[in-house]
């Protein structure tokens, strides 16, 4: 075992070294681009989704909400920079268990003492100058992500396909919820386990 991690320490170290000597040429693109235009879209819940993982000891509970709402900005003037959210009602989330999604609601998330789970996203990495109908962009966003009164920084990439009448955003993030300050419902012969992973696809249309 002692060797393994002595390998696994050897493989890591030269990554990171590798990675340092290979510096980007001095007239390498920039990582971000504004969009040649302002971007105002609104997502549609009716024909997105936002569904969820959570892992046991024995399997993994699927869920998802259709309760939700929620838009996103962008302006030319300010590369790396937007306004966007996601607002989701936390009593809301269905798993296909009556009994679960009523604990859920009133045990862990106390639903009626904060009703919403909101992802607030505040900037961006990637190149948006070609953000036209035709295309397909690749972004890093980042934000705040707020559960149970708690706020908690996050980020993820995600996949925009822009069409002509709309656009469909796509991706995963893993959420810790423990660092939410949410009860623990594991039981001596089940673990709920971390991460949750959201898994989200969007259809948006401009505003």
């Amino acid at each position: 075992m002692k060797s393994f991690f002595g390998s696994l320490a050897a493989v890591l170290a030269f990554a990171v070294s590798a990675a340092i000597a290979q510096k980007p040429p001095p007239d390498a693109a920039p990582v971000t681009a504004a969009p040649p235009r302002a971007l105002r879209y609104r997502f549609v819940p009716e024909r997105s989704s936002v569904t969820f993982e959570v892992p046991t000891t024995f399997r993994v509970v699927r869920g998802k909400t259709i309760a939700w709402q929620g838009e996103v900005e962008v302006e030319p003037s300010t590369p790396g920079t937007m306004n966007g959210a996601l607002r989701i009602r936390a009593d809301s989330l269905e798993t296909g268990n009556a009994r679960r999604d009523l604990d859920a609601r009133d045990k862990v998330l106390e639903a009626s003492k904060f009703p919403e789970i909101v992802f607030h996203a505040k900037s961006y990495k990637g190149d948006l100058s070609h953000f036209d109908a035709g295309t397909t962009v690749t972004a890093e966003i980042a934000g705040d992500l707020k559960i149970h009164g708690v706020s908690q920084p996050i980020q993820t990439s995600v996949e925009c396909a822009i069409l002509p009448d709309h656009v469909f955003v796509a991706g995963a993030v893993p959420v810790f919820w423990k660092s939410f300050g949410v009860r623990d419902m594991s039981r001596w012969y089940m673990r709920i386990k971390e991460p949750m992973l959201v898994v989200f696809r969007l259809w948006a249309v401009p505003e």
